[in-house]
């Protein structure tokens, strides 16, 4: 019982210790702060003193911004889509690799044992049903998102 009362106060203390400020949080930071890219898109949103400047790009051909109340909310929502479109494009391969896991599942037990494939076509069916659906819906989602990036990267760049 000592042991673990002492546990969880080494641990509470720990964790006080990696909340309080150091130095390094205090003082002004110049440098890169964030970048990403998906299908060509890319972005990299750059901080000195107390600017931004942004640099968008399409396949090479980048341009740098710098930020301003009036296209602020445009670099943002550029920002969002290309992250956004990223994060659907792993989701659209994780979908249909586990349809191909479940596609080649199944034609193994159609060549080893199908009295086994007939009993679980049910089962196999309603995977195969959801993988479909989700890798169709991250197809769509995909395409909006890049239409929606396309859109951003235009009218910044414009």
């Amino acid at each position: 019982m000592k042991k673990c009362i002492l546990l969880m106060l080494f641990s509470i203390i720990l964790t006080l210790s990696a909340c309080s400020h150091a130095e390094e949080d205090t003082q002004e930071y110049s440098g890169i702060i964030g970048d990403g890219q998906s299908m060509g898109y890319e972005y990299t949103v750059i901080k000195e003193q107390n600017k931004f400047s942004w640099k968008v790009g399409y396949k090479g051909d980048t341009s740098i911004i710098e930020q301003s109340a009036a296209n602020q909310d445009d670099l943002v929502n550029y920002m969002n889509a290309v992250n956004d479109s990223k994060l659907v494009l792993v989701k659209l391969i994780v979908s249909v690799s586990y349809l191909l896991i479940i596609i080649i599942t199944t034609l193994i037990l159609y060549k080893k044992k199908r009295k086994m494939l007939k009993d679980s076509g049910v089962v196999i069916t309603v995977l195969a049903g959801i993988a479909i659906y989700i890798a169709f819906k991250a197809t769509f989602d995909l395409i909006s998102l890049l239409q929606d990036t396309k859109f951003y990267y235009l009218i910044l760049t414009n």
